[in-house]
């Protein structure tokens, strides 16, 4: 019970706040939850260390999966693609195309999911096109 009330806490929290003090927050509650994030999934990643491979990936995946409407995304998404040459071959794009957003340290953090996660992933893909668009 504890960790849903932190993870309900943590989403509204979190829809309020900028990307540094979401982080600060998120520690806390990392805490306040036992170390790990319980159902939070780590808390959300910054995507600020993702190529732009990568970030044109996720943004497909979002895209695909309905996390973010294809209208503004698409296009954000055609002009990364446009600077990011051979894409097929990209390894980020395609880990970024399967789901998975990678955040410079550790193996990459995994999106999609039910509940709390599908909210995390919400946030992130949202985060991920205003990254994307710091390429353009």
């Amino acid at each position: 019970m504890r960790s849903l009330m932190t993870g309900i806490l943590a989403v509204a929290v979190l829809a309020l706040t900028d990307g540094a003090a979401q982080a600060q927050i998120m520690d806390q509650l990392k805490g306040a939850a036992g170390g790990a994030g319980g159902s939070l999934g780590g808390g959300i990643p910054s995507v600020g260390q993702a190529g732009a491979g990568n970030t044109a990936g996720v943004l497909e995946y979002c895209i695909k999966n309905k996390y973010l409407g294809a209208g503004g995304a698409s296009s954000v998404k055609d002009s990364l693609l446009g600077k990011v040459p051979g894409q097929s071959n990209d390894s980020g794009y395609r880990e970024g195309s399967s789901g998975t957003l990678q955040t410079g340290t550790g193996p990459g953090y995994s999106l999609g999911g039910d509940g709390i996660k599908a909210q995390i992933t919400q946030k992130v893909c949202d985060q991920v096109l205003q990254h994307a668009k710091s390429f353009l």
